[in-house]
């Protein structure tokens, strides 16, 4: 119980450390804010005591933050460059630079067991509070501020959910594509990109045959469609709620919209279970900045899932199905982790099997994520809901809060 206690304020004060420590005076560096990448392919991260910037040059010497020349017996997390031009850096379970001349077997730096088996917790409780915490309150929704936090948040979560499909996945699949340890190279350079668009498709056909076989059964039992004059688009008339239940024909009119929601969770889930793998594998300097990113991801991540969660209705009898949801999401990302420090001896990020598996699982969840976010959340919302028929006004707000939450995730990509 010490490490689950100490944990979350050992990540903290580490975090903000690193944050204080001037940043190098190489030429052209730019800050990652957990490093820094300079001109001519050099690198500048945080060295073993955390006090100061270890550089790695395109010659593969290493200089202080100030480049000044370390001793060769100075100890770093760093990987030694594979060549005389280029350096392989370990960075968020995956690699940058040339690192060729390190396929079989990459240091991942030191390796702290104890935070690690701590970070099972510690992302657990993040996730747990992002997906229950819309759920948990939404029996006061009729309240105006919960009301108004709840718009924010249904929005807001739609920004989330793009950015990570675009910012975190799809770009991450392109990295591991692309990296030079591959023993086949793909013939096919977008192919990233082609397995997003199959994903795409997959989602789509399940949800038009769904909403064809709903729509039948509607038809079967009497339940009446109107065509939207102006769009032409089907509305729904949706059964009587009472309760935080649904009464009627709520197996047919709310089948589509789990079914959607299940969809949508199967794309963060996929990705998710990779993230705790990395994230319990691998060590190093760069390693509390990652945790810390994670941590705030799976909660914002959770905090959209939980809110569109929340506004579903069930049959009396069947909410049990909402925490179901939620408890897929809260442990698939620590069972992850627990699966990484379990494997971490042997976990070679650059293996033929880590890159192939993580960019094809994260190029089908950016997919099922793109789907989900921009034709089930952000066009459906916003063209056949709610906000249809909402004054200008309320229409900004909704998008500003989309914009927040696609800023806020994309500034975690940084990180993570």
């Amino acid at each position: 119980m010490r490490v689950v206690t100490i944990g979350p304020v050992i990540v903290f004060l580490q975090f903000v450390a690193a944050q204080s420590i001037p940043a190098p005076t190489l030429e052209g560096c730019v800050s990652h804010l957990d490093h820094f990448d300079c001109a001519d392919s050099s690198f500048c991260e945080l060295n073993a005591t955390g006090n100061g910037w270890l550089c790695i040059l395109a010659d593969g010497s290493k200089v202080d933050g100030n480049g000044l020349p370390l001793a060769e017996t100075a100890q770093d997390d760093s990987t030694e460059p594979s060549n005389g031009h280029s350096t392989c850096v370990v960075h968020g379970g995956h690699t940058h630079g040339d690192c060729s001349g390190k396929c079989g077997s990459i240091d991942t730096g030191k390796y702290d067991l104890p935070l690690h088996i701590g970070s099972v917790f510690i992302v657990l409780a993040s996730s747990s509070l992002g997906v229950a915490l819309p759920i948990l309150t939404v029996s006061w929704a009729s309240l105006p501020v919960l009301k108004e936090a709840f718009f924010a948040a249904r929005y807001f979560g739609t920004g989330v959910i793009i950015a990570t499909a675009l910012v975190h996945l799809l770009y991450h699949a392109f990295v591991m594509f692309n990296n030079s340890c591959l023993v086949e190279r793909l013939a096919f350079e977008p192919t990233a990109a082609l397995i997003s668009i199959g994903a795409i498709y997959v989602v789509f056909i399940v949800d038009l045959f769904s909403l064809r076989y709903i729509r039948g059964l509607r038809a079967a039992n009497g339940v009446k469609e109107k065509s939207s004059e102006s769009s032409g688009t089907i509305q729904q008339e949706l059964p009587y709620s009472h309760g935080g239940h649904v009464h009627g024909t709520d197996s047919i009119d709310h089948l589509q919209a789990r079914t959607e929601l299940w969809l949508l969770e199967a794309g963060i889930i996929f990705h998710s279970v990779m993230i705790g793998v990395m994230l319990g594998a691998t060590g190093g300097t760069p390693w509390v900045p990652l945790l810390c990113a994670i941590v705030f991801h799976q909660m914002f991540e959770g905090f959209a899932l939980g809110s569109r969660i929340a506004l579903l209705k069930f049959d009396e009898g069947k909410g049990y199905e909402k925490w179901l949801m939620a408890l897929a999401f809260a442990l698939i990302t620590p069972v992850g982790i627990a699966i990484g420090v379990g494997v971490h001896n042997s976990y070679n990020p650059n293996s033929d099997a880590a890159l192939l598996s993580i960019g094809v699982l994260d190029a089908i969840s950016a997919g099922i994520l793109l789907y989900s976010g921009l034709v089930e959340l952000l066009a459906h919302d916003f063209m056949d809901g709610d906000l249809k028929t909402a004054s200008a006004g309320r229409v900004w707000i909704a998008i500003t809060w989309v914009f927040v939450g696609t800023t806020l995730m994309s500034f975690l990509g940084k990180w993570a």
